[in-house]
């Protein structure tokens, strides 16, 4: 394999896509990224226009290919989860991205006993929550079936865009499958019981995309190779942006975790075999070949502190200060549970809402700011402790994310987790995943 290959990633998160170029020794050598806008036009709703997504997603790529000094040898696609779009029998949408952050289906929560979740999470390795798409689309079904009933075929962003780009039809990859609490684990199949309760106990009346393994390499359509210059760029399926952030990072062993925080936060570790996690509320997803990962997502991370230094604006110069501060303030008796955006892991609780308890006359900012910012350190340890119980003892953290622009919020996570915290330095860790999808591809079919 020529060293000085290069590869791409597209990552196409949330609110932004990016498309970065590594060389094959891993180090990021360009990227281009640009933002979209997530719609809330209702209570509960986060919804997004694929249309929008993709116009971005084809205008990075063109101009990065532009600037580089030659052809990528492949480029994998990373995208997150849990997203449900529905397509009419011509194959286009009848309505926006449903996304993870939307909400609305806690309305059929009640629908599905605390018995029935756990059996469901152990089979699919999808929690039972608002952001699954069984949800979701038990939602549709109960409290918008007309609207469901114009759908043909269920479908999502990537698996839009590569029926777009590519000749694959509609196909989605073992990852965004595996998140989608449709996907029996053990068979790597859409499990039928699962599929009848999305549809209310009726077969859902959807036409399912092909389950396809993360290394498929896609055909470009002529008309969109020619359009975008990618006719020489192979191109695959790739998977979703926490599994392959995993892979990004390298951390492929027991006893490495990362843990992330953002705007929110994640704890994953990579593990072999389907069993682990089965006694929690974890999710557990397919990476590829026998490794899955397993571990929670928490809404509330870096927002909340943003939240809170708008409140507080005046008292800190900036919220890196005021952040500062706070992990470095003393404890009082002053708690906060910092569920100001419901919650995933640990609790699974869409309702749940934040609150500050022992709260006094006598409490300045600096203290209200050390409550929130402990709340939500603990809050994403507490979902260390259960990714623990369910693999084994963690050796190493490996942070990522925002917060680790402040080191004294690193070094409280390591005092109140007692563990060793390491700032991982693979920028990118999503994108360069898919990247290493197609790297790994590549030496795949060049050896076969």
């Amino acid at each position: 394999m020529p060293t000085d290959n290069i590869y791409l990633g597209l990552d196409l998160g949330t609110t932004s896509a990016k498309v970065c170029a590594f060389d094959a020794a891993g180090k990021m050598v360009d990227e281009r990224s640009g933002g979209y806008e997530l719609h809330y036009p209702e209570a509960g709703a986060a919804v997004q226009d694929p249309h929008e997504i993709i116009s971005v997603a084809e205008k990075l790529l063109t101009e990065l290919l532009e600037a580089l000094p030659r052809t990528p040898a492949g480029m994998g696609i990373s995208c997150p989860m849990h997203g449900v779009l529905l397509l009419d029998d011509q194959g286009d949408p009848i309505g926006p991205i449903l996304t993870w952050a939307d909400i609305r289906a806690q309305a059929v929560m009640d629908r599905f006993p605390k018995s029935l979740q756990d059996e469901l999470r152990h089979r699919t390795g999808t929690p039972v929550h608002p952001m699954s798409p069984l949800v979701k689309l038990r939602w549709l079904a109960d409290d918008r079936p007309a609207f469901l009933e114009r759908a043909t075929y269920l479908s999502d962003l990537k698996s839009y865009l590569v029926d777009r780009w590519t000749t694959a039809g509609k196909v989605i990859d073992e990852q965004l499958a595996s998140a989608t609490g449709l996907l029996n684990l053990a068979e790597r199949d859409w499990d039928d019981e699962a599929l009848r309760l999305a549809g209310n106990g009726q077969p859902l009346n959807l036409q399912l995309p092909t389950v396809v393994p993360a290394r498929t390499r896609l055909e470009w359509r002529p008309e969109v190779a020619e359009r975008l210059g990618v006719a020489d760029l192979p191109l695959y399926i790739g998977g979703s942006d926490g599994c392959l952030a995993n892979l990004g990072s390298g951390l492929l062993e027991p006893g490495k975790v990362s843990l992330t925080i953002g705007t929110s936060g994640a704890v994953r570790v990579t593990h072999r075999g389907l069993n682990a996690g089965v006694d929690h509320q974890l999710f557990n997803y397919l990476l590829f070949d026998d490794y899955s990962v397993l571990g929670g997502a928490t809404n509330n991370g870096g927002k909340v502190m943003e939240w809170l230094y708008d409140l507080l604006k005046g008292h800190f110069d900036s919220i890196g200060d005021m952040i500062a501060s706070a992990a470095t303030a003393p404890d009082t008796d002053l708690r906060f549970s910092p569920y100001l955006n419901g919650e995933r892991a640990p609790i699974w609780d869409a309702l749940a809402t934040a609150a500050f308890t022992h709260l006094r006359g006598n409490h300045k900012a600096r203290d209200l700011a050390r409550a929130v910012l402990v709340g939500v350190t603990d809050n994403i340890i507490e979902i260390l402790r259960q990714v623990e119980a369910a693999t084994c003892p963690v050796d190493i953290i490996y942070a990522s994310g925002g917060f680790t622009r402040s080191p004294e919020w690193v070094a409280l996570l390591a005092r109140r987790s007692g563990c060793t915290v390491e700032i991982a330095h693979t920028p990118q860790a999503s994108a360069y995943g898919a990247a290493l999808v197609a790297k790994r591809s590549e030496s795949v079919n060049a050896s076969g």
